[in-house]
């Protein structure tokens, strides 16, 4: 099973520090406020950070209740999901059930 977490990529930082412009000139225009680029990007990571976390609710909720109705973007994860390799411990599990019983069956057969 892997372990290591995945990484940001540098498009997805690029994007995070587009964002960060538009709302330093949003918020100049709007408001009059005028905030450093390095202090957006870090409010915008964290408020993303709080959005994965409740994301990560999401999916998991979607993931055990089977409900979808209220899943965000579902349709993207079960795409990204199903492109993952994934084990049916199920079949597994009927798979060593099954050799058990032929072993045993064969047992029974030299014994007799």
């Amino acid at each position: 099973m892997r372990t290591e977490l995945p990484t940001i990529s540098d498009t997805a930082l690029e994007s995070l520090n587009e964002a960060a412009i538009a709302v330093q000139s949003a918020l100049i225009s709007r408001t009059g406020e005028q905030y450093e680029l390095v202090d957006l990007n870090e409010v915008l990571a964290k408020w993303l950070e709080l959005s994965i976390e409740a994301l990560c609710s999401d999916a998991v909720e979607h993931c055990v209740t089977g409900d979808r109705s209220y899943a965000f973007n579902r349709h993207d994860f079960e795409r990204l999901l199903k492109s993952q390799p994934s084990v049916n411990v199920w079949e597994q599990q009927h798979q060593a059930v099954q050799e058990i019983a032929d072993h045993q069956a064969l047992a029974v057969e030299r014994v007799a």
